[in-house]
């Protein structure tokens, strides 16, 4: 049965010999202390062989929130570390997950819309995966389908990463319910 890996942070607290020596050739950094590092590897954790997403609540590989108004009217949806890090990077490869904590690149990327029968593929400049500066928070660029779909504050949506056949990535989205409260923030 193949694994799949499993993403943890090391933190270095304890500086090596090697370390202490290649910072006192750089000249230290300004407080003269040193910086935490923090470093992200892999491990085995879980079989591959789990079935198809679904985006049903009882499904543990996918996000469940409800939109707020900030999120409709910028166009993205917000993530906390712990959402990431669990349902997102957990499913991505080493490398793809660096490019993103690397810095605040856009990491473009595909979003599949699943909730009718009819799928339909989001793929441009505007749709796209980003760490915050803070970094604590991640945020997923994805103005045409929030305008596509119509999505009101309240309204409840499903999302998780997924790879297809040939390896491509993709999140799949699916709105799962509307608000009950009349809808406020429809953009045309």
């Amino acid at each position: 049965m193949a694994a799949s890996m499993k993403k943890t942070f090391y933190y270095n607290f304890f500086p090596t010999k090697a370390e202490e020596q290649e910072e006192a050739k750089k000249g230290g950094n300004s407080s003269g202390e040193k910086q935490i590092s923090r470093v992200l590897i892999e491990m085995h954790d879980f079989p591959d062989n789990q079935p198809p997403l679904l985006l049903k609540h009882t499904d543990q590989r996918r996000i469940i929130k409800a939109v707020s108004v900030s999120e409709i009217q910028m166009g993205i949806l917000f993530f906390s570390f712990s959402e990431t890090f669990e349902h997102i990077f957990r499913h991505w490869t080493l490398d793809e997950v660096n490019l993103v904590l690397s810095g605040y690149n856009k990491f473009h990327v595909l979003v599949k819309d699943v909730t009718d029968h009819e799928e339909t593929e989001y793929r441009s400049d505007r749709i796209f995966f980003q760490r915050l500066q803070n970094d604590e928070f991640y945020i997923l660029g994805c103005l045409d389908v929030i305008r596509n779909r119509y999505l009101s504050a309240g309204d409840e949506i499903g999302l998780a990463w997924e790879r297809d056949r040939n390896g491509t990535g993709m999140f799949l989205f699916k709105l799962l319910s509307r608000s009950k409260r009349a809808p406020a923030n429809i953009m045309f």
